[in-house]
């Protein structure tokens, strides 16, 4: 069965923590466009943050937990993933339309690190203009229809969907309780219906980070 992003983050971080995953085919594109980090908004976050997360990926091979960092500042976006120890398993940078990837683990990433930003966007940035009022709103773009379900002024339900079909269903993120408030929601999970793997992702730390002065 073709991993098809199916163990999303965890698959390749796993890999430094255990035996090495079989050669597995890649989905030949994964639909979705990356906006510059400095063009990127999320109900809440502010202009400049970092969270602690823990991340659990599901899908029919397996179930796995890690955490990570996420940042952004700027035109950057950063996200670590880190080893059991507390050592760096990876580094994923994005600096305007440039991304990098800086890997400590034994096994070459089988899939373009694009992938994982992807799923960053579209849970936490690629949506609607907000907040909004109660209820649904939709929009098309970039050859996606993307519905979102406001209750209470907080985002509780983002969805994508291709509007030619191809792949089939959707993608669907949920916010508990909710984005858009305070806080961040204490747990987001993205069900990639595209390709058959959950990720649940909880917030165990968030910081604001102050604009710094220059001199």
């Amino acid at each position: 069965m073709p991993l098809s992003m199916r163990f999303a983050l965890a698959a390749f971080f796993l890999a430094a923590c255990g035996p090495p995953l079989p050669p597995r085919r890649v989905p030949a594109d994964y639909p979705g466009a990356l906006s510059p980090p400095s063009a990127l908004r999320s109900p809440g976050l502010g202009e400049a943050f970092a969270l602690e997360q823990r991340v659990r990926s599901e899908s029919s091979e397996g179930t796995y937990e890690f955490r990570a960092i996420m940042q952004r500042q700027g035109d950057t976006l950063i996200v670590v993933g880190l080893e059991p120890h507390g050592g760096r398993g990876f580094v994923l940078t994005q600096r305007g339309d440039e991304v990098e990837f800086e890997s400590h683990l034994p096994q070459e990433l089988p899939f373009p690190p694009r992938y994982m930003l992807l799923d960053i966007h579209r849970a936490w940035f690629m949506g609607l203009e907000g907040p909004r009022e109660d209820g649904e709103h939709r929009e098309e773009r970039g050859g996606e229809e993307i519905v979102e379900r406001w209750e209470g002024g907080l985002l509780r339900e983002r969805t994508f969907r291709r509007l030619d079909g191809e792949p089939e269903g959707e993608i669907r993120v949920t916010y508990e309780p909710g984005l858009g408030g305070a806080e961040p929601p204490r747990e987001v999970t993205l069900h990639n219906g595209w390709f058959g793997y959950t990720l649940t992702i909880t917030t165990l730390s968030h910081q604001v980070i102050e604009p710094t002065e220059d001199p």
